[in-house]
């Protein structure tokens, strides 16, 4: 019986740490290219755009302004009809999950579920 615990404990116990996902900042995002991860971060910049459809969608700046970020964040209209992001949300904390991709040669993620991202 001793020996069942203790494989369950350990079969437990590995999908536990499989399944973490690692915190990074806006400057090793480059590292994660292809990688789930939660992104840590000062917003310092937001910039609404109406894309095609004429969906409005937005780009945040994290951990610095425009051209200098390290990653690129664009929240999609089904997340923001639900966060309700503005300007008054610059110099917050916030956390961000997501994959990071490589768009346009700059680390990227993309939040289209208002789940995977929080302000603190």
């Amino acid at each position: 019986m001793k020996s069942i615990l203790m494989f369950l404990f350990v079969l437990l116990f590995g999908k536990l740490a499989n399944g973490q996902t690692d915190t990074i900042r806006a400057e090793n995002a480059g590292n994660y290219i292809s990688k789930t991860v939660v992104l840590k971060g000062k917003i310092m910049g937001v910039k609404e755009f109406v894309d095609k459809k004429g969906d409005t969608i937005m780009f945040l700046d994290i951990d610095n302004t425009f051209p200098n970020t390290q990653i690129g964040v664009t929240v999609f209209k089904s997340a923001l009809e639900v966060l309700k992001l503005s300007k008054a949300d610059i110099g917050k904390t916030v956390l961000i999950s997501g994959e990071v991709v490589l768009y346009r040669e700059k680390p990227s993620i993309t939040v289209s579920d208002a789940a995977k991202f929080k302000l603190q």
